[in-house]
């Protein structure tokens, strides 16, 4: 796991090292400085081009300082570079102020508004790299004015590539959100760790591929349970893959109960049944209407079968709720809703049936239409071992607000719900987000606009069923769940286009996502 950072968090960790630890301050921006000089001249290197130079945009915080000080290490190795000063000397202070002054003994520095546009669009379109050093972590008010044109004009004219100094400049360092106009980068240089607003969208359209660098604070500040943003690496799924001994029966991985489908739904219960099986289940038995088992046997007869009663619409009848709960007596993870609909009578069965997991103890995952079903209820109360799977519009049915309200803040919101209701939140989304009911969150960095289609979210609960199924706890079974459901798409959409990956497709490329982290 990687920490993320949110703008705030990281200024308190700059200043825990300044006062605490006595790092100078000059010292970690020339640690920064040099960070981005370093990324610069690799870029540089890839380029088959005798003529290159850099143009280094300064603001005049930390960031510019940052900027100045990759400047002089560029100029250093005699590699041309144009400094483009956005402030003059007389209202720069503290250490982008002492490197100002440094630089000067090394090269002209140009000011903005002794430039014309042209002349400025000019030394953009023929620069190999242009680096934003213009605003950081600090900026929490929308750029105006000729800011605002500075970061147009990079976007418009920059022909090479874009470096960002910690995160593009415009971006809001907490949430993601676009604060009026922002640079889009094609690296940012994050200096200690990554921060939140470029891993969120839409901050992490902007932001390019996100290089870490060390700039000398000790990892040991992130050992406050503040810091509790995580993003989810490879090599943390890999840990967390259940073993499979070569001594083994199917009995060994579990068996998944779960109850799905519903007349005209019977493609959410099939991907959701069946992707358990995909990751390694031993067994998956299909609890749902009775008139549709001979639909299901036909499609997929690995998949074991438990024919409930039904309602004249052909959804699942309370009158079902006991002989479920007998089929499923060996089971030891249960999967209740895709495409189980809201008649009254299913509503009346996802509240007992819940009500006697929760009374056993017993651990489950709720997806779709159960959580549809408990927001037509008066109150519920979920099993203490339990996750929720909701997209934006279900989370904002159950916490009563907007789906505006949940995208506006989709990391509070989703840590509200794991709270409000003691489980595990797997928020659905560009970087599905998980949160625990202790607050600690998780980001998944897998994962394309290809996953955007009917079904795929069956395919995610089924994942994360089936991993439940084979012993890992549910805050792990639901991280690997997410990042392989993820790296599926992403190879589906190599070879299919984002256009044409269906949930269908996607169960076929789960077998290559979990050989490629293996």
């Amino acid at each position: 796991m990687i920490k993320v950072l949110t703008g705030t968090q990281m200024r308190n960790i700059d200043k825990q090292a300044i006062e605490e630890l006595k790092i100078p301050s000059l010292i970690l921006m020339e640690n920064a400085g040099r960070a981005v000089f370093e990324q610069v001249v690799e870029i540089l290197n890839e380029v088959k081009d005798e003529h290159v130079s850099v143009l280094v945009i300064c603001g005049k915080g930390n960031n510019g300082g940052d900027g100045f000080v990759a400047a002089r290490h560029l100029i250093l190795e005699e590699i041309p570079t144009y400094v483009l000063s956005l402030y003059h000397e007389e209202e720069l202070s503290g250490d982008a102020l002492a490197n100002h002054n440094a630089l000067k003994n090394f090269t002209d520095i140009f000011y903005y508004d002794e430039l014309d546009p042209e002349t400025i669009q000019d030394i953009l379109s023929i620069s190999t790299v242009v680096v934003d050093a213009i605003f950081g972590t600090g900026l929490n008010t929308e750029v105006k004015g000729h800011l605002y044109q500075v970061i147009d004009t990079i976007n418009e004219f920059t022909e090479g590539y874009v470096v960002a100094v910690d995160i593009p400049s415009g971006i809001d360092s907490n949430t993601g959100q676009i604060l009026g106009n922002a640079v889009v980068a094609d690296y940012t240089v994050s200096l200690f760790n990554p921060k939140l607003g470029t891993i969120l969208y839409p901050g992490a359209e902007h932001s390019g591929e996100i290089i870490i660098n060390d700039i000398g604070i000790p990892e040991t500040l992130l050992e406050d349970p503040e810091y509790n943003i995580n993003l989810i690496t490879a090599h943390y799924a890999c840990a967390n893959l259940p073993l499979r001994p070569e001594e083994s029966h199917k009995g060994m991985f579990g068996s998944v109960f779960n109850v799905a489908g519903g007349y005209g739904m019977t493609g959410a219960a099939f991907l959701s049944a069946y992707s358990s099986l995909k990751v390694g289940a031993g067994y998956s038995m299909l609890a749902t209407p009775e008139s549709l088992v001979p639909i299901f046997a036909t499609m997929a007869p690995e998949i074991v079968y438990a024919p409930l009663k039904e309602t004249p619409n052909k959804t699942i009848s309370k009158e079902a709720v006991n002989y479920a709960l007998e089929k499923s007596e060996k089971s030891n993870i249960f999967l209740l809703g895709p495409g189980i609909g809201t008649d009254p009578s299913t509503i009346e069965f996802i509240s007992e049936f819940t009500q006697k997991l929760t009374d056993r103890g017993l651990p489950a995952i709720f997806d779709a239409d159960a959580l549809n079903c408990f927001t037509l209820m008066d109150n519920f109360v979920l099993p203490i071992n339990s996750v929720i799977t909701p997209h934006p519009k279900e989370l904002a049915r159950l916490l009563k607000v907007t789906v505006k309200d949940i995208m506006d803040d989709r990391i509070g919101k989703v840590r509200e719900a794991a709270q409000k209701f003691n489980t595990i939140v797997v928020l659905k989304g560009a970087r599905t987000i998980i949160a625990e009911p202790n607050g600690t969150i998780y980001i998944n960095p897998t994962g394309n606009s290809a996953l955007a289609t009917a079904g795929t979210g069956d395919v995610l609960c089924g994942m994360i069923a089936g991993f439940a199924a084979q012993g890992l706890e549910l805050r792990d079974a639901a991280i690997l769940g997410v990042y392989l459901h993820g790296l599926a798409g992403d190879l589906a959409e190599q070879d299919l286009t984002q256009y044409s990956v269906t949930a269908t497709s996607l169960l076929d490329y789960i077998p290559a996502a979990i050989k490629l982290i293996y």
